[in-house]
């Protein structure tokens, strides 16, 4: 078993056919066109690849390069890891048979553990969507329904763009709120080559108005029948106002009324107050395994300490340092 590295421009349609008949999950992680962004955006090298046994494609798998001896599949998303074509072979058969292929050091992310040495701290909550707003509004508790609703009478009013403009009125909100959380901050020029370099999807901008002042936003990323928030925030002096509710509800009507089948929340940590939260929707939870060639360090993820200390930065050294940080962060 061999992987072969593709040209994905003139493999498109039967990778996706992959993808879309495939028994396993797949997730925006699995769009190709994000081996091209890692190299605009990190001159990091990647490849897309169809797994090749006896002359015949029994899968697909990518990966990057964040640095020389590793690979990841795929950094700064929750994803990544095997699309088996079918189910004659487990995933874990394949990973066996294509491991040297992957160089010495990998990490993979993926709902399932390739290696003994993984990290399972994290869950993804996502939603199967129904065939109409009214129907996914009433499968929620009544609580919600009046949040929602209370939301739209303190007028608040939300666009959806696919802008340079409208990703820089979010990158504002988002820094602001990052610092807050005591996080770095992604780069502003990581949110505009998605625009740029995130093909075979679409980029989407939720932004929050209260009168002309954007108080909160998100983007959603698609992939066929997969919509993710990728990234969420709110200025939190008015989270009174039921702005993230209202952020969630308008990303859910969106993945409805463009006919896909899945609204994903993205990943967050077990325990996690984030995570309760998105409970109030009912998701479908999934278990997420970060699988590791070797034993790890104590990353500097899980450093919290240093979220105290990151607050109390002024906000313009925040975002100068923090991309630089963030961009290791994945």
């Amino acid at each position: 078993m061999r992987l072969q590295e593709i040209d994905i421009d003139r493999n498109f349609n039967k990778w996706n056919e992959i993808i879309l008949n495939s028994p396993d999950f797949y997730t925006i992680a699995h769009n190709p066109s994000l081996i091209i962004f890692f190299k605009e955006t990190f001159a990091w090298d990647g490849a897309s690849y169809f797994i090749i046994e006896n002359n015949e494609i029994v899968g697909v798998y990518q990966h990057v390069f964040p640095s020389n001896d590793k690979s990841v599949s795929m950094p700064h998303f929750s994803y990544g890891g095997l699309i088996r074509k079918d189910s004659q072979l487990t995933k874990k058969e394949i990973f066996r048979k294509i491991l040297e292929n992957l160089g010495s050091t990998f990490e993979i992310r993926d709902f399932e553990p390739y290696t003994s040495y993984y990290d399972a701290s994290k869950v993804m909550a996502f939603l199967p969507t129904e065939s109409t707003i009214d129907a996914q509004f009433e499968k929620l508790k009544s609580k919600r329904r009046w949040e929602i609703k209370k939301a739209y009478k303190n007028n608040l009013k939300v666009k959806i763009e696919s802008s340079q403009k409208a990703i820089l009125k979010f990158y504002e909100i988002y820094t602001k709120n990052m610092l807050r959380l005591g996080s770095p901050v992604l780069s502003k020029v990581f949110f505009t080559n998605l625009l740029n370099h995130y093909d075979y999807g679409d980029v989407k901008v939720f932004l929050v108005y209260k009168g002309r002042e954007v108080i909160g936003g998100s983007v959603a990323l698609t992939y066929n029948d997969f919509v993710e928030d990728c990234w969420l925030s709110t200025l939190s002096k008015y989270n009174h106002l039921y702005t993230s509710m209202l952020l969630y509800w308008e990303m859910i009507k969106y993945t409805i009324e463009q006919k896909k089948r899945f609204f994903s929340f993205g990943r967050s940590t077990k325990g996690s107050s984030i995570l309760a939260f998105k409970r109030h929707w009912k998701p479908i939870e999934k278990k997420l395994y970060f699988s590791h060639s070797n034993p790890q360090k104590i990353r500097l993820k899980k450093m919290t300490f240093l979220t105290k200390i990151w607050k109390l930065l002024p906000l313009k050294i925040a975002n100068f340092v923090g991309p630089k940080i963030a961009d290791k962060l994945y």
